[in-house]
């Protein structure tokens, strides 16, 4: 891959906790699609969805799931912003620290059909290559003309969710082998998910 600019995908997410359906699709995505590296880009807050762990817990779970991938790095920025958190903010930060690098931003099927909605859409889809993450099969709605150049990856579907994986926890249900053993260990030792 020498000589060519450098290619970084960015898997953005609450990662409460992380789990396996995540390290498969940044793997995945890092072979399809050719990528240097992959960049677990762990929100702060997000102006969309609500997160139950504070973020220095999130961030040292994710920094475990990935430690045995040297490919897999964890970005923490946008935890160390205070308010809302904002994707465009966040790939003008990274193009000014590195420019020069082709950004692929993962996303789900179902993210990316609401990418219309993200606050400063036509500038964050400006700033990178966004790539809708599906199950095969999956009919994906990208009729929004903000969203013809996305890039369709299909990968190996995973039925895990972190909700799921939290409801598990807070009822006594088992998670493992749904998340690595590291973070496993780390929930169990600071109590998540318990009330």
């Amino acid at each position: 891959m020498s000589g060519r600019a450098r290619r970084v995908g960015l898997l953005g997410g609450t990662f409460d906790p992380p789990h396996l359906a995540h390290l498969v699709v940044a793997e995945w995505a890092r072979t399809s699609l050719a990528l240097h590296e992959v960049r677990f880009l762990v929100a702060g807050d997000p102006w969309m969805k609500d997160t139950a762990s504070e973020a220095h817990h999130r961030v040292a779970m994710t920094e475990l799931a990935v430690a045995d991938n040297d490919a897999f790095t964890v970005d923490d920025r946008e935890t160390r912003r205070s308010g809302p958190t904002y994707t465009a903010e966040t790939l003008e930060e990274l193009h000014a620290e590195e420019p020069g690098t082709a950004w692929w931003f993962l996303l789900g099927a179902d993210a990316v059909e609401k990418l219309p909605l993200w606050h400063r859409a036509s500038d964050a889809v400006e700033l990178a290559t966004f790539v809708a993450v599906a199950r095969p099969g999956h009919q994906l709605m990208l009729e929004n003309e903000l969203l013809r150049d996305v890039v369709r990856l299909d990968v190996p579907h995973l039925s895990i969710s972190s909700t799921g994986l939290r409801r598990a926890v807070r009822n006594g249900g088992a998670i493992r082998y749904l998340v690595p053993p590291s973070v496993e260990r780390y929930i169990g030792e600071h109590a998540l998910y318990r009330s």
